[in-house]
């Protein structure tokens, strides 16, 4: 059964699509020379759940602290439907926050560190007890009221974190790295829990992490931030799948990158551009985004599980004879790393099976992958 605090987001006029949260040529200096973050302009959707990924020191987290209001910026407007609060102090914009350390205050119990920023909005006592009551339940923390947060897991207390940034109703909620303190089991487990909570809500979350496989499994959309600008944003598979750039395919997930000159680029009939590459003696085709011209110089991304065994494999309009130089085992599957003809190493990801028990060191292997799993992206400085 709905509470009110779904009725009212589920039911509300601003429920409708559109914007929530835009930020217009955004930049932020500490020093007046160096930008932290560089002419940022971000429209955050209604209700969805956008992650900032990237680096330290890449700007996410300050982009989530201005959008707080925790920071000021150097330049530009930030708009919460349509509405500049640019230099609204923070506890005027109507936003929950939670953090990596919890933040709870160790001398109250729990039910008071949730009704914290209701009282503060001087909401009247009897109203405080029944939404504590219904955020804790939400959480599943109702039988924990009275403990204090000593008393609690890491997982119980983020779980009051996120009640405590919930209670309050608002429409937008922030989290910073709000699992990074947690083990692997439980983090994934919490993301889960996150996720839940924000489909059925349908609040807007803000998230910054620098984990990319939290940002790809919890994630509608993905912004990769790098030196302070957004490398690329979109869903998370098109992030995976179609990454634009050389750092985008570096930093999310594992890439094999193979250097290689363009021979020539056509339009296939699917629609797409293909460009065939020369790489040493190797001759390979790619997807690209957009056509290259012949003589540049670009990147082959190849994911090492669209990587095959030759034998095992069909349609594979790139194959090479390798040299079997290392095997690691991993229960579900075993890593391969393949020397090809030009010297460059390429990762093979294959299932655990059988037949993977005669494959050894020193032998060669052929291996392929399908042109439309890899793509050719164009390398700095190469002619355009």
């Amino acid at each position: 059964m709905l509470n009110v605090y779904q009725q009212r987001i589920k039911g509300s006029p601003k429920a409708a699509d559109g914007d929530h949260v835009v930020f217009s040529q955004v930049e932020k200096s500490y020093d007046g020379n160096t930008h932290v973050v560089k002419s940022l302009s971000l429209a955050v959707r209604r209700g969805e759940f956008l992650t900032l990924l990237g680096p330290s020191g890449s700007g996410k987290t300050t982009t989530l602290m201005m959008l707080a209001g925790f920071e000021a910026p150097t330049a530009g407007t930030i708009s919460i439907d349509g509405v500049n609060l640019t230099t609204t102090p923070p506890h005027k914009r109507g936003i929950g926050m939670v953090f990596q350390n919890y933040a709870l205050f160790p001398h109250m119990s729990i039910a008071e560190n949730v009704a914290f920023p209701l009282a503060a909005r001087k909401i009247p006592k009897d109203e405080i007890v029944r939404k504590v009551a219904n955020a804790l339940e939400m959480v599943k923390m109702q039988d924990f009221a009275s403990r204090r947060p000593a008393q609690l897991s890491g997982g119980q207390q983020q779980r009051i974190a996120l009640a405590r940034a919930l209670v309050f109703e608002p429409s937008l909620v922030l989290m910073d790295e709000p699992l990074g303190a947690l083990d692997k089991q439980l983090r994934e487990h919490m993301q889960t829990e996150i996720k839940h909570l924000h489909k059925m809500l349908g609040v807007t979350v803000v998230y910054v992490t620098h984990d990319q496989d939290e940002a790809l499994a919890m994630s509608d959309r993905v912004a990769i931030f790098n030196n302070g600008m957004i490398e690329q944003i979109g869903p998370p598979s098109e992030i995976y799948e179609s990454p634009n750039t050389e750092f985008v395919s570096r930093f999310v997930g594992d890439n094999n990158l193979l250097d290689g000159v363009v021979r020539e680029c056509y339009a296939s009939s699917d629609g797409d551009y293909r460009a065939k590459v020369t790489h040493g003696e190797c001759h390979f085709e790619a997807l690209t985004e957009k056509p290259i011209a012949s003589g540049s110089r670009v990147s082959l991304v190849l994911r090492p599980e669209r990587v095959a065994i030759a034998s095992q494999g069909a349609a594979l309009e790139n194959q090479v004879d390798s040299e079997i130089i290392d095997s690691t085992y991993f229960g579900d599957h075993v890593r391969l790393t393949c020397r090809i003809p030009s010297g460059n190493e390429i990762s093979v990801k294959v299932a655990n099976t059988s037949s993977l028990g005669s494959l050894r060191s020193g032998q060669t292997l052929a291996i392929g992958w399908r042109s439309a799993d890899s793509r050719a992206l164009l390398a700095a400085g190469g002619p355009r």
